[in-house]
């Protein structure tokens, strides 16, 4: 009969097992039922480890007779206890408000927002959204009126921040039309969405894609890895209505005449944070300045006391952010719109000794925006209460170690593992194909091209990825494709850098794994929302090393408690008592002091 080669590989495992342990533990070889015991053991544990395909040194390892390494413990043994924010803390991403929730964030119907038939049939049929969530019920029926207010919205990530701008700028071009008699004309589009990323520009340009038939709207993105006479030519091919583009790309078309922005009714800046951290400030003036004051940026710049005239016919800004960094708040400005806001910006830490900023303030310190109307969400800052987060100390064991044993638990979910490095994502890259994991690398030394092309198998991956709820082997091994190396499972599995914690939406990643530990509680907040995005739960799992105990307890409390994660500092002396974070000490009570009377000296008393 034929045998194959793992069948031999494996029985050639079970006869150095069996000898290896005779020999170590000092038995004779009449010691049968103990080595069949052990072979069933391994074979076991082979058959729940197929799908990563282990080597058979490390199935061996986890049923050794010797005694274990104290530091050698697996991830579940060393992980803390699960936690979340409280049952009553605010949800932006769900439409299922609370109890506690205030009459003003009470969710409300497609319709009842003011929006057309047209967008409401296609929100509630075509892509699945019955009601909208707590943030595009407080933007969208703001972006409706009639007065074209410049507004920033604040909210966190997966709370729907893309479709609560697009659908009032989309109904706004359908109004145009009907009640102006506007005509549509090539290279002069009405609305403006300028994104930090290629990646996020393509996710926005998708979603206006798939409503634009609805109201007959055409849309172009204008990114850079793609063709440059490609993008001319679909610009001059027909009328073009909204563009999304990144600053860069934007701005050598229109200094080559291939796109004119005198119509542009109203400019988006997505995640602005994102932009100002990544030093878009200079191409946002070059773009911005011409199109809202008519004042020269050489004047604008000098002139730091009062702020630049607007004309007449400036388009409307409408800004938003996941976080209120400090180049947010300055940018903003004090203004009365602003002196009402409940949150306000703090500084971001790092392990080093010096505190960080968001950024450079020579950056942003040159760019100037008008008066802006404030909007936050009241989940802003704050984790996901959907999302189960664990923390597992590393200790003295090797992290790759933890990391497998992580993805073994996750049942083949759909997974993001976060890297602090490009280097980092490499290494852990090479441990898996070791373990004959697939993954996709995602990080800023890739080309663009090839970042595209990764995130678009990823996302293919995660869409075929089973729920984790089966134990079923035989029918989780549909998922394998045979290749020339034997079998490859369907990438499931994206290792990326901070890269991808911005503005990347996949709803179907169950399971986020921090292999190092985040420099600030920002970029946790970041890397945490790629998971229980809209309605859906969602896993967080971080290895918390020795450096990293201080954040990674600042942060573990202050979800228990509900509390916003902004300000958090990685240092132990800002916990200390009297400290910025730490608790004040009592004050000490005031000694009473008895004042001296003097007595009358009684008579007959000498003096002293």
């Amino acid at each position: 009969m034929f045998l194959s080669r793992t069948m031999i590989c494996r029985q050639g495992v079970m006869a150095f097992t069996r000898q290896s342990v005779a020999s170590r533990m000092g038995r004779s070889a009449t010691n049968v039922f103990h080595d069949r015991m052990m072979e069933k053991a391994i074979l076991r544990q082979q058959q729940q480890s197929r799908l990563l395909r282990l080597p058979p040194q490390t199935t061996v390892a986890l049923y050794s007779t010797t005694s274990p390494n104290p530091s050698d413990r697996s991830a579940i043994s060393k992980s803390r206890a699960p936690f979340r924010m409280p049952k009553n803390s605010p949800d932006d991403s769900s439409t299922k408000q609370n109890q506690g929730t205030s009459q003003e964030y009470k969710s409300l119907s497609w319709n009842r927002l003011g929006l057309l038939t047209e967008l409401c049939e296609c929100l509630t049929n075509e892509l699945k959204l019955p009601e909208p969530t707590p943030v595009q019920s407080l933007v969208i029926p703001q972006l409706l009126t009639q007065e074209k207010e410049s507004m920033a919205f604040l909210a966190a990530t997966g709370s729907g921040k893309t479709l609560a701008y697009v659908l009032p700028l989309m109904q706004q071009l359908k109004q145009q039309e009907v009640f102006e008699g506007y005509e549509r004309r090539p290279k002069r589009p009405r609305i403006l969405i300028l994104a930090p990323t290629r990646e996020l520009a393509v996710q926005i340009t998708t979603v206006l894609k798939s409503m634009s038939h609805s109201v007959k709207l055409s849309t172009q993105a204008l990114v850079g890895g793609q063709d440059k006479g490609v993008q001319r030519k679909a610009l001059e091919g027909r009328p073009v209505d909204v563009v999304v583009a990144t600053p860069g790309r934007l701005i050598y078309h229109w200094k080559n005449n291939n796109i004119f922005l005198g119509n542009i009714r109203t400019v988006v800046l997505d995640e602005m944070d994102t932009m100002l951290e990544q030093g878009f400030a200079r191409e946002l003036r070059e773009i911005l300045y011409p199109l809202l004051f008519s004042a020269s940026p050489k004047e604008i710049d000098a002139d730091t006391n009062t702020s630049p005239e607007v004309k007449d016919t400036a388009p409307q800004i409408v800004m938003t952010s996941a976080t209120m960094t400090q180049s947010i708040q300055k940018l903003l400005g004090d203004n009365p719109k602003t002196s009402k806001l409940s949150i306000s910006a703090k500084r971001l830490h790092t392990t080093g000794d010096g505190e960080q900023t968001t950024t450079d303030p020579r950056l942003y310190s040159k760019l100037r925006l008008p008066k802006m109307k404030i909007v936050s969400a009241p989940g802003l800052h704050k984790a996901v209460p959907r999302l189960e987060q664990v923390f597992i100390d590393v200790g003295n064991t090797d992290k790759m170690s933890l990391l497998l044993d992580v993805i073994a638990s996750e049942k083949n979910k759909a997974t993001i593992i976060f890297c602090n490095t490009a280097s980092s994502v490499r290494a852990v890259q090479y441990a898996l194909s070791e373990a004959r994991i697939e993954s996709i690398g995602y990080h800023g030394e890739l080309n663009s091209s090839t970042r595209m092309e990764n995130l678009q198998q990823f996302r293919k991956g995660a869409r075929r990825a089973p729920s984790g709820t089966s134990d079923n082997l035989d029918n989780d091994m549909d998922d394998y494709s045979v290749g020339e190396d034997g079998p490859r499972r369907d990438a499931s599995i994206l290792v990326c850098t901070d890269i991808g914690a911005r503005g990347l939406d996949i709803p179907e990643v169950d399971s986020v794994i921090m292999f190092d530990f985040p420099l600030n509680a920002m970029d946790y907040l970041h890397r945490s929302g790629r998971t229980a995005r809209g309605a859906g739960k969602g896993k967080v799992t971080a290895l918390v090393a020795k450096r990293d105990k201080v954040l990674a307890s600042a942060i573990e409390q202050a979800v228990m408690r509900g509390e916003t994660l902004d300000g958090l500092s990685s240092r132990k002396t800002d916990y200390q008592p009297g400290a910025r974070l730490g608790t004040k000490p009592k004050p000490k009570p005031k000694p009473t002091t008895k004042m001296f009377t003097p007595q009358k000296r009684r008579a007959g008393a000498r003096r002293s």
